[in-house]
């Protein structure tokens, strides 16, 4: 009954019903040889399960799970390939919640000389509301001025910090660019402070003192931890959706190829509301901690559930963390984190989720975790992996 019980919970877990706090407080009644037997019997069936469902519904593959994950495991071999556990994709999980050990090596293919990525690094923009262009390096120290010569924020590495006193007689705005493959830090002058992820164009403005509001726009994805004012509200504009806040925690994702604009509130409220409807007209929503807003582009509407915020959030600590995601979305959050182009062929591929954890994987590695497990067969041109 005790390991019955310890398969749900780690089905729950790659579910992301529970979070990584708590699982680590389950994990504690349970010896490192029963979660390391356990993890193992399960992710020997999930692969086997992939495999057989991959044109098939999720729902039907977890009641063949069910039906059989006391069944023995069945060795799964393919031509020219060292035989590895399906459990290494979610090893980095118990890793750090048991130590149980397990040795990650890959073998890269851009280790044999055989193909190998090649990846521009480019470098955060930020324009200047005098027209000028600033080309953030990740080193070093830079002073921002305005066209009089005033220093209005001071850059250090990959962070800026705008002066709170700065004063002037109009708006002037500061325009932040992060390419793919970055991520940047940008303290505002009232003091809010914005992690804008890759891919990402954050607008501004260097002084907030003459607005009955503070607004800025985003393009793409961002977490914010708003200084709390409530004679100024903290508005973030990101085209057909509002964020209004007074001071709280929450990250937005708007980037305009994806078909729709989340909001995840951590702590603190928010209020939701479309920007593309009559005041009259207007939808309105309120978030409390826990929850995600979803406007559907498609639908032109939201939808309110509840969520482990981690996952969301997870990105400001450098990881990747899926549940039950289809490969379409995680191939084109691969894209804005390494700074590649995917180009997968296999459509029933992009349909089929996936669960996994990476942290401080390279490119390369995440493809070999993916083509030793699910038999994602792949090759690498330049700065392009096509999957076949």
């Amino acid at each position: 009954m005790k390991n019955s019980n310890l398969e749900h919970l780690i089905q729950d877990y790659l579910d992301g019903k529970v979070t990584e706090a708590k699982m680590y407080d389950y994990l504690k009644e349970y010896s490192s040889e029963e979660v390391k037997k356990n993890f193992t019997d399960f992710m020997e069936m999930d692969y086997l399960l992939s495999k057989k469902y991959l044109k098939t519904d999720p729902e039907s593959a977890f009641e063949d799970f069910l039906n059989q994950i006391r069944k023995p495991s069945i060795p799964v071999k393919k031509p020219k390939r060292r035989a590895i556990p399906t459990y290494w994709k979610y090893a980095a999980i118990f890793l750090g919640l048991v130590g149980l050990g397990i040795g990650l090596t890959f073998l890269s293919r851009s280790n044999n000389g055989q193909e190998t990525l090649i990846i521009a690094n480019k470098e955060v923009n930020l324009q200047l509301g005098n027209g000028k262009l600033e080309i953030i390096k990740g080193t070093g120290s830079n002073n921002i001025m305005d066209s009089e010569g005033n220093i209005i924020a001071v850059q250090t590495g990959d962070k800026i910090k705008y002066n709170p006193v700065y004063h002037s007689e109009e708006i002037k705005y500061n325009e932040l660019s992060v390419p793919y493959g970055k991520k940047f830090e940008v303290e505002l002058s009232d003091g809010t402070i914005v992690y804008v992820n890759s891919g990402s164009v954050l607008r501004y403005p260097i002084s907030f003192a003459a607005e009955n509001f503070r607004e800025v726009s985003l393009k793409g994805e961002a977490f914010f931890n708003v200084t709390e004012n409530k004679e100024l509200p903290f508005i973030v504009k990101t085209g057909a959706v509002n964020v209004r806040v007074l001071g709280t925690e929450f990250n937005v994702s708007a980037y305009s190829e994806d078909r729709q604009t989340s909001t995840v509130l951590v702590s603190g409220s928010v209020q939701l509301y479309d920007s593309i409807s009559t005041e009259k007209n207007r939808i309105n929503l309120h978030l409390v901690p826990g929850q995600r807003g979803t406007w559907s582009k498609e639908r032109l509407d939201f939808n309110i559930d509840k969520v482990d915020t981690s996952l969301y959030i997870s990105w400001l600590q450098g990881k990747l963390i899926f549940r039950d995601v289809p490969f379409k979305q995680i191939r084109k959050q691969l894209e804005r984190r390494y700074n590649v182009t995917i180009i997968n062929t296999n459509e029933d591929l992009d349909n089929n989720t996936f669960s996994a954890n990476f942290e401080e994987e390279s490119i390369e590695e995440i493809l070999e975790i993916l083509d030793r497990t699910y038999g994602i067969d792949y090759s690498m041109e330049e700065n392009q992996i096509i999957i076949k």
